[in-house]
């Protein structure tokens, strides 16, 4: 029987598990830091309080803890594990996490950095769906010197659960992923919070929110302490794009100082033709 270990089981955490719960010979184990959190994943998953009796022999171990926190995990788990374990993460951040996960010699041999672009703007485990993976991309960005074997078993373990792998490049994937996810979880929060500051000033704005804004800012209600992570670990990416925006915006305004303008009309239908392409 095949022992996988969960540690982190809220959202990505708890769908896998559930994912993983319907196929046989497998042994789950979930491991949380704190208590509640424990308990609120048991319903999903056999949960232990020390990580250590969680990666005790495992075979696959997946860290679905905050960004931050996978690399300070590493070397706990390296002395418990399966001498052949299979070590992977979900974190939205590859480079930071390959460039200190290098430090240990056998991350090569074990530790294979994933990204799986799944999710939702609510966390926790009560939020968790077994369906979660099902046809969506997980980004593998491996390290430089492990082996094809070991990549493989990742390519593996995702499909399994029905994903959609695709190996990429640690800086590649960060770039892409500052524009396409990153960036429009800032401007959804600029907005809220330029939303928030005018309410107070005048109320009746609330009803005026429509599907449009409510559609916007959906994501601006993520996880806080994740976000956090991912701003301070990805900012050189965050930055360029946001730079992008800004040049943008500079010429929206000025455009907007204009009594007419022969701008806006080719704009809009540029932008509609490449979203319905999406």
């Amino acid at each position: 029987m095949k022992k996988i270990a969960i540690l982190g089981v809220g959202l990505l955490g708890g769908s896998l598990a559930m994912a993983l719960k319907k196929k046989k010979d497998i042994q789950l184990v979930g491991w949380s830091r704190r208590k509640s959190a424990r308990q609120k994943a048991s319903y999903v998953l056999k949960m232990v309080s020390r990580l250590e009796d969680a990666v005790d022999s495992a075979q696959i171990i997946v860290i679905c803890t905050h960004s931050s926190h996978v690399v300070k995990i590493l070397p706990m788990i390296a002395n418990a594990a399966d001498p052949d374990a299979l070590i992977l993460d979900v974190s939205s951040v590859k480079s930071e996490i390959i460039r200190e996960a290098s430090v240990y010699p056998w991350a090569p041999f074990h530790f294979v950095p994933c990204h799986p672009m799944a999710g939702k703007e609510k966390s926790g485990v009560e939020q968790a769906d077994e369906k979660l993976y099902q046809g969506k991309v997980v980004f593998i960005a491996p390290l430089k010197s492990s082996p094809r074997k070991l990549i493989q078993k990742s390519v593996l373990f995702w499909k399994s659960v029905g994903g959609m792998p695709v190996i990429i490049s640690a800086g590649q994937h960060d770039q892409f992923v500052a524009l396409t996810s990153h960036l429009p979880h800032l401007l959804a929060a600029l907005l809220t919070n330029i939303y928030g500051t005018y309410k107070k000033k005048n109320p009746l704005i609330e009803t005026a929110i429509g599907s449009g804004f409510r559609d916007f800012t959906r994501i601006a209600a993520g996880n806080p302490s994740m976000w956090n992570d991912i701003f301070q670990m990805n900012r050189k990416e965050i930055k360029f794009f946001l730079g992008q925006y800004r040049k943008s915006f500079l010429k929206f305004e000025k455009e907007l100082t204009k009594t007419k303008s022969s701008y806006w009309k080719p704009f809009f239908e540029k932008s509609k033709k490449i979203r319905e392409q999406i």
